[in-house]
């Protein structure tokens, strides 16, 4: 009887232990949207939530002039904050004009566009595996939207979460919507 009990303890302390390193995996990844902002309001907003890196998942990053990936990179050394662009992670214009206002639809492009072009499954799992390390992200985007369901950034955002929980041996089932199924199944 003490065996089991004493199994029973050691599974359920295994179980507790998957649980925090997911946590701690969800709250290393932020979200932030530039539109509208000013480079110190964006500075002063990454600090706020002691953001380490900033991941710009833009497609096309040009304007305006002071969020291009140069001036932006240069604005956030000069903050402490490092720079890392994922270009092939952004939503493609032509994606976005096939959607149209079916959000639905635009989320099921945008994954199905992240699962089929390997330069961004390349850029997924690289920023999977850079998430491992002590250290908060924040991936930005030009999308003036706080509503998950308009974003390709939580879009992103619930793919990272959903390749933990299946590399920790959970059903990839963390969705900000129903009956959307993780895009990645397999994840080292």
């Amino acid at each position: 009887m003490k065996q089991i009990i004493w199994g029973y303890k050691k599974l359920k302390e295994i179980e507790m232990n998957r649980i925090k390193k997911l946590a701690r995996f969800t709250q290393k990844i932020e979200t932030e949207f530039l539109i509208g902002k000013k480079p110190m309001e964006l500075i002063q907003s990454l600090k706020e939530r002691l953001v380490n890196v900033v991941v710009d998942i833009r497609f096309w990053s040009v304007f305006p002039l002071y969020f291009n990936p140069i001036s932006l990179r240069i604005l956030l050394t000069k903050n402490n904050i490092e720079y890392v662009r994922f270009q092939a992670l952004g939503n493609p214009s032509m994606l976005r004009n096939q959607a149209g206002n079916n959000h639905e639809l635009a989320k099921e492009l945008y994954q199905n566009y992240i699962n089929s072009y390997q330069k961004a499954k390349d850029q997924f799992l690289e920023l999977y595996k850079k998430i491992r390390f002590k250290k908060i992200y924040c991936l930005i985007c030009y999308c003036d939207t706080l509503d998950p369901r308009n974003c390709h950034r939580f879009w992103l955002r619930e793919a990272l979460i959903n390749a933990k929980r299946i590399n920790l041996g959970f059903e990839g089932n963390f969705v900000l919507e129903r009956d959307i199924q993780p895009i990645f199944q397999e994840v080292n």
